[in-house]
């Protein structure tokens, strides 16, 4: 039985197709807690890799976001073509009711679209499809942060790169989605944040230049700090590239002086502690330790 306290959920699928068995195991576990789970009959469309076309999961998006009954719209997957959705999206309309959005990977398109365009938040996480997966302690947290509390971030196993302090609002998620968006959404709505990041399957020169490409469209300019995550299964084909990610960071955040910290427990493998897009947060990093809160 739900409990009429917490947060109702609606589940689509913003980009790629997902399998029934994984979202009906989820669909199982939240409702296991007293929630109310909506699983949108877009969720399990497939258009080759695509999970529908732009037209019916834009529909599904706006559709959810619109009803009165739904207070959190959880991505079911990631994959690709989220970054399609951007035109089909009047964010106007979304102001005037403030929901949440959950997601990462592809997701983070959306992610920090909302933010930019409406200034309302969203919580990069764990995807819908995967919950029933969660360690249970990443779920807790999860829940705790959709139901309004503000649990210290665990950067305990983090590094510290520079040292410093911030204060900012998150933004970030995906490098290789985030790349394309300070050109493509409106305003610098990366001024004065927290940058955060991770990516997986990358080459090592490739993660180089989407890092150069963020200096050169003046992201690591304007930024109060910065969190990387994990860097899973990283590729160096072919000659050695030699180029560590301490390399490329000395090299492109040179002359700015800003806490920075590595290996925070967000990414594609079993960590992926949720960062609220869109929400102010304090850094900390010293030499030997680093720390984020919500504030």
């Amino acid at each position: 039985m739900s409990n009429s306290s917490l947060p109702r959920i609606g589940v689509m699928a913003p980009s790629s197709y997902v399998e029934r068995e994984d979202i009906e195991k989820s669909k199982a576990l939240l409702e296991s807690k007293g929630y109310s789970v909506f699983i949108h009959p877009q969720t399990y469309e497939q258009d080759r890799q695509s999970a529908g076309n732009i037209l019916q999961k834009s529909l599904a998006f706006q559709g959810l976001w619109q009803r009165p009954d739904i207070d959190v719209i959880w991505a079911a997957g990631g994959g690709n073509r989220a970054l399609n959705l951007m035109g089909s999206i009047n964010f106007e309309k979304l102001k005037d009711k403030a929901k949440t959005l959950v997601g990462f990977s592809d997701v983070t398109a959306l992610l920090n679209a909302l933010y930019a365009h409406t200034g309302l938040s969203s919580l990069h996480g764990q995807v819908f499809k995967n919950l029933h997966k969660m360690p249970p302690e990443q779920l807790d947290f999860t829940l705790d942060l959709l139901n309004g509390g503000k649990p210290d971030f665990p950067l305990h196993e983090a590094t510290a790169f520079y040292p410093g302090e911030a204060e900012g609002v998150l933004v970030g998620g995906n490098l290789s989605i985030f790349q394309y968006l300070p050109q493509t959404l409106p305003g610098e709505w990366w001024d004065g944040a927290i940058l955060f990041l991770e990516d997986c399957n990358e080459e090592w020169s490739r993660l180089d230049k989407m890092l150069l490409h963020l200096k050169r469209t003046g992201v690591f300019e304007k930024i109060a700090g910065f969190i990387m995550g994990q860097l899973t299964d990283m590729k160096d084909t072919g000659r050695p590239y030699g180029f560590t990610l301490e390399d490329m960071l000395g090299e492109y955040l040179e002359g700015r002086i800003i806490p920075v910290a590595l290996n925070a427990p967000f990414g594609h493998r079993k960590d992926l502690y949720p960062l609220p897009v869109g929400k102010k947060a304090r850094l900390e990093t010293t030499d030997k330790s680093a720390s984020l809160r919500l504030i």
